[in-house]
């Protein structure tokens, strides 16, 4: 993949904030750049909920001039493993159903990072719930914690963390670590993919795969058709930075034979990355009114 970055596009549809488990930007960030760069449409699609919403929709009535999509980047278990689903226009008012849904992701990020803790001791290692949540805070705002709870944490935050305390001798050993943990404590499953998928419709949402390179083994048409029926697929992310360019095309063209709308994001989590990535995602301005048009629906 080419190194030069894209210029920008008039939208980027996919975006994380502190309110995301891995991620540390602020929420008015994201704004701020897409007004200094123009840009018309995004989407803060945090993590396994929608706890940033209210920030959201708080920042946006500063700047009339950006359209906010209310989404969530959904992570699935699937008949191929584990896969990220974004989540497009979601209810901005409570909606019981989607409540429920998001309070079981709530659960799933307490009882994955508790899961790792315990593996860990297994190993004779002292990572503690309460080791844990002291490493949380080194990177997350209280208040994020206060509603989550102890989740899981950042994988760069954790490799570092086990490098530091003698867990592990480097980076390299990381994966190695955590799959004998595993081993002895299995971090649980994401939530099943035809509950999240039938909620997500039913409250009136848009679900296109993330960065599907690897779900998809690259352009393996088999595994396409497979994914894009057993996660209800409206669309596809035929951009993004982990998307090579070359199969870009390939996806679009997919899209177009099966009905499905193309969204592209820069995925930018920390504000280094919004400075230098935020839209450069290569996806044609096109996309956005095709996008939105199936978004709103008929007039």
């Amino acid at each position: 993949m080419s190194s030069e970055l894209p210029d920008p596009s008039p939208y980027d549809l996919h975006l994380h904030t502190f309110w995301s488990y891995d991620a540390r930007a602020e929420v008015e960030a994201h704004f701020r750049r897409a007004s200094e760069l123009g840009l018309r449409v995004i989407a803060i699609t945090e993590h396994h909920h929608l706890d940033s919403m209210s920030d959201v929709l708080e920042v946006a009535g500063h700047y009339p001039g950006i359209r906010a999509i209310p989404a969530a980047e959904l992570s699935v278990s699937t008949s191929i493993g584990a896969v990220d689903l974004l989540c497009y226009g979601l209810p901005v008012e409570p909606d019981a159903r989607l409540t429920k849904l998001t309070d079981r992701y709530h659960e799933w990020q307490r009882e994955a990072g508790a899961a790792v803790s315990a593996g860990m001791q297994a190993l004779g290692f002292d990572y503690s719930d309460q080791r844990r949540l002291e490493l949380l805070q080194t990177y997350r705002p209280q208040r994020a914690i206060d509603v989550q709870g102890v989740t899981h944490v950042n994988n760069n935050v954790q490799r570092s963390y086990f490098v530091e305390r003698g867990y592990i001798h480097d980076d390299s050993g990381y994966k190695e670590i955590l799959r004998r943990a595993a081993e002895r404590v299995p971090v649980p499953p994401y939530p099943d993919v035809t509950g999240v998928v039938e909620t997500v419709h039913a409250v009136g949402g848009l679900i296109a795969i993330a960065h599907p390179q690897g779900y998809f083994l690259e352009n393996n048409v088999e595994r396409m058709d497979l994914l894009r029926r057993e996660c209800g697929l409206d669309g596809i992310e035929c951009a993004h930075p982990a998307v090579d360019p070359a199969l870009t095309p390939f996806y679009r063209d997919y899209c177009r034979r099966h009905g499905l709308f193309s969204v592209a994001g820069s995925d930018c989590h920390s504000q280094d990355q919004i400075e230098t990535k935020f839209a450069r995602h290569g996806g044609e301005a096109v996309w956005l009114d095709e996008f939105l048009e199936r978004l709103d629906g008929p007039d």
